[in-house]
This record gives structure tokens, C-alpha cells and sequence, in this order.
């Protein structure tokens, strides 16, 4: 009886043992595995940071951009506007080069690289839905200006005679001076609701152009 009993504990003992070593096995599986899934998450923040970066100082540029196309076309259009109402200026016969401030047929160019590699990268997951979709509405904004940059250089390629007569470049530039404060408004949002602490710190230096975004914010 009492070898029955010793047999019966060596039994016991080494299903214990057992146990203990199955779930010492499965915690260190489980410890290997989280802690796989923790580097992989942090090494995602790290790459998610890097990419808002990015995409702040593209912003930035931009920015800077658009506030220098906008006063030039702004300088550009009052002077063809202040010959149109000379009745003797035969303004639709004059060309860009004929103009004060011409210096060329300048047009925005905003860059988008960092924009698109974020959208290509496995990271877009984690990003916050509303600052998602403060960057969709930013970059929609800023493709209809990469649209209409498109459609001139097309136009300069097809039909480079008489792009820069006026008539053809007041409606050019009307159509600029018109979508640029759309983009500037969805930009002076994304940068007060997110991108402020990322590096797209900057605020709108030109008054007209200040103006009409704030103008456009109030009325949405």
C-alpha cells in the first residue's frame, strides 16, 4: 500500500512537473509573440511620426508656395484690370510680357510625394480618422490645383500661341486666385487641428489672401 502510494506520488509530481514546464512553455511563446507585436507597434508609431513629418514640412513648403503665386497672379490681374478700364489701352491685343510685373507664366507646382507615400505605406491604418480625413480633404483641395497645372502645361505643349495674351491669361489667373484660397483653408485647418506640433506651423502673411480663407472659413 505504501509503494501504491509513493508510485501514485511520482505519478502526481510528474504531472505537476509537466504543467509547470507546458506553461512556462506557453508563457514564454506568448511573452515572444507580445513582445514581437509591442516592437512591430513601435516601430509603427515611429514610422507613423516620421511620415506626419514629413507631410508637415511639405505643407510647409506649399504653404509658402501658394502665398507667392497668389500675390503674383493678385499683382498680375490688377494691372490687367486697370488696363482694361483705359479705353484707349487695346489690352486684348497685349501680351503677359507686356505687363509691369510679368515674370513669367508662374504656376503653383505643389508637391505631394509625402502625401502619397504615406497613402502607400502600411501605416494609414493607424492613423486617427478625424486627421485622416483632415488629409483627404487637404490634398482633394490641392489636386484641383495639380489639375489645373496639368491643363496648362498641355496647353503650353498643343498651343503655345497666344497662351499669354491677356484675355486668355485674366481667366488663367482668375481661376487660380480662386481655388488657392480653398487649398490655403483646408491647410490653416489640418495645421491648427494637428500638424501645428509636427512642423507646419506657419500662418497666412499675405492680407488678401488671410482674408479670403478666413472669409471661407466663416461661410462653412
Amino acid at each position: 500500500m505504501t509503494k501504491y502510494k509513493k508510485i501514485k506520488l511520482k505519478i502526481s509530481q510528474r504531472v505537476s512537473d509537466h504543467l509547470i514546464q507546458g506553461f512556462l512553455i506557453f508563457l514564454s511563446v506568448f511573452f515572444a509573440f507580445w513582445l514581437t507585436e509591442y516592437r512591430e507597434t513601435q516601430k509603427d508609431a515611429e514610422t507613423l511620426e516620421i511620415s506626419i513629418q514629413y507631410i508637415a514640412s511639405e505643407m510647409r513648403y506649399n504653404h509658402i508656395r501658394i502665398e507667392s503665386i497668389f500675390e503674383y497672379h493678385t499683382n498680375l490681374l490688377t494691372e490687367i484690370d486697370s488696363l482694361r478700364k483705359l479705353s484707349d489701352s487695346n489690352w486684348m491685343q497685349l501680351d503677359g510680357s507686356d505687363l509691369t510685373n510679368w515674370k513669367g507664366l508662374q504656376t503653383p507646382l505643389l508637391r505631394s510625394t509625402a502625401y502619397q507615400t504615406y497613402l502607400n505605406s502600411n501605416i494609414i491604418d493607424n492613423v486617427e480618422f478625424e486627421f485622416a480625413k483632415s488629409l483627404t480633404r487637404v490634398y482633394y483641395a490641392q489636386s484641383i490645383i495639380e489639375r489645373l497645372d496639368n491643363s496648362l502645361i498641355e496647353s503650353i505643349i498643343t498651343d503655345s500661341e497666344g497662351l499669354t495674351g491677356l484675355p486668355r491669361l485674366r481667366n488663367l489667373i482668375r481661376a487660380y486666385l480662386s481655388t488657392l484660397p480653398e487649398v490655403m483653408r483646408e491647410y490653416q485647418r489640418a495645421k491648427k487641428d494637428w500638424l501645428d506640433k509636427y512642423g507646419y506651423d506657419i500662418n497666412i502673411k499675405n492680407d488678401g489672401l488671410k482674408k479670403e480663407v478666413n472669409r471661407r472659413i466663416k461661410n462653412n
